[in-house]
């Protein structure tokens, strides 16, 4: 029996089409292989009840097990209601509709964003987001691949990642229904695309509202290099904005290494 109602996805959000497996090995690389036919229906999602090599950024790994929620969305980069300049800020918005979403599920725990595509309570990792772009100028696609972990306890993640991960049974104590989550969370994010278009500044505002890097001394590592300051934010075009002694630092990429 499939752990979502399919139905119901397809009637409450402005998906056109989901293709289910009940097992794959990463969602947004069969999205990637099915990049044209998915475009066509698109919004589009990839969707799975066991995901065995999920992709993070960096090339990391996302650990996942059954209980837990991997999709990828996929959407015509064409009809989305901003520039492509702005696109970078899709995975920001992203972090917001996944802790927005969760939050109605998990009204007591603390939920953050960590710049630029996490969502952690308390230092504590409850979803990756990876947003890409494929296909060409003309006709691009954005995959926003999301893993949260739902019902799966991180009480069996290896002991690195249990350590600093934690999923929304472990919050709430009791399982929570899987299409709800998505549904909830796939509302949020039509919203936070909308309001990404319609009104930046508020967008942005509430994202740092809820950073978990603000006011914090931070490390940021982008290639060779190491970047260390006060965080004071996000900015207008989704960089992390840190004071250190030299001035001012925009990091548009980059791991956060200390904070």
């Amino acid at each position: 029996m499939r752990p979502f109602d399919i139905a119901r996805l397809l009637r409450e959000t402005s998906l056109q089409h989901i293709e289910y497996h009940a097992t794959l090995e990463s969602t947004s690389t069969l999205a990637a292989d099915l990049l044209e036919p998915l475009l066509q229906c698109a919004p589009s999602l990839v969707l799975t009840a066991e995901q065995t090599a999920g992709r993070g950024r960096k090339g990391n790994s996302w650990w996942s097990a059954a209980g837990a929620l991997a999709f990828t969305l996929v959407l015509r980069g064409e009809e989305l209601p901003l520039p492509a300049s702005r696109r970078p800020l899709l995975s920001i918005c992203a972090g917001l509709a996944v802790r927005n979403a969760l939050a109605a599920f998990a009204a007591t725990a603390p939920l953050s964003i960590k710049w630029p595509n996490d969502v952690l309570s308390e230092s504590r990792k409850i979803c990756g987001i990876l947003v890409e772009q494929q296909g060409t100028a003309a006709r691009s696609g954005v995959l926003i691949g999301i893993g949260i972990n739902v019902n799966n306890s991180t009480a069996d993640a290896p002991p690195e990642i249990a350590a600093r991960a934690v999923s929304l049974r472990d919050l709430c104590g009791e399982a929570a229904d899987l299409t709800e989550v998505l549904v909830r969370v796939l509302q949020q994010l039509d919203t936070a695309v909308a309001e990404l278009s319609r009104r930046p500044a508020g967008l942005l505002a509430e994202v740092n509202r809820h950073s978990l890097l603000n006011g914090r001394h931070v490390t940021i590592r982008s290639g060779d290099t190491d970047v260390s300051g006060l965080c004071h934010g996000i900015d207008e075009d989704g960089c992390l904005v840190l004071q250190h002694e030299r001035g001012i630092a925009r990091c548009s990429t980059g791991v956060v290494q200390g904070w």
